[in-house]
């Protein structure tokens, strides 16, 4: 979780860095309707949205890939509150952003547990600043820090 421990870490501001979130539900995979039914239950465009169109977070490949396949081109700016259009954005066209991915574990025939997932990436000096001023997007986040010997997890 994305908490004061990583105002420790002794690494370059320019440290690359991973956010993820994830979440399911129980699903009766028998049928094909159980996908919008956990991406929409678990709040994961919601958590995307306040994520991406974070102060702390400026230019992200998130917003960028939004804009980039025009799901963002009919908000006008200043109209409404920016973060309710980008998820709703995301939650109109999620099969066709790479944001967001889902895994099915399947108990038997019909019954399984579909997990939904999206990773972010940024930088520890943006993360810093962000768990600094008391951003409440990250605090729910999982972190991952790529450095020169590895991947460290911060939890």
């Amino acid at each position: 979780m994305a908490n004061s421990k990583v105002l420790t870490l002794n690494f370059p501001d320019e440290t690359p860095v991973t956010l993820s979130y994830e979440d399911g539900a129980d699903v009766i995979h028998a049928n094909d309707d159980y996908h919008d039914y956990v991406f929409n239950s678990t709040g994961i465009f919601e958590t995307a949205a306040s994520v991406s169109t974070s102060c702390f977070f400026p230019k992200n490949e998130m917003i960028e890939g939004l804009r980039d396949n025009d799901f963002l081109a009919e908000y006008e700016r200043g109209s409404f509150d920016f973060e309710s259009f980008v998820a709703e954005s995301m939650r109109e066209n999620y099969w066709d952003c790479d944001f967001f991915e889902g895994t099915l574990e399947q108990y038997d025939y019909k019954r399984g547990y579909y997990r939904v997932k999206f990773e972010f990436s940024t930088t520890l000096g943006q993360l810093k600043d962000a768990i600094r001023g008391d951003a409440r997007e990250v605090a729910v986040l999982d972190v991952t820090v790529h450095t020169d010997m590895g991947e460290l997890a911060v939890n």
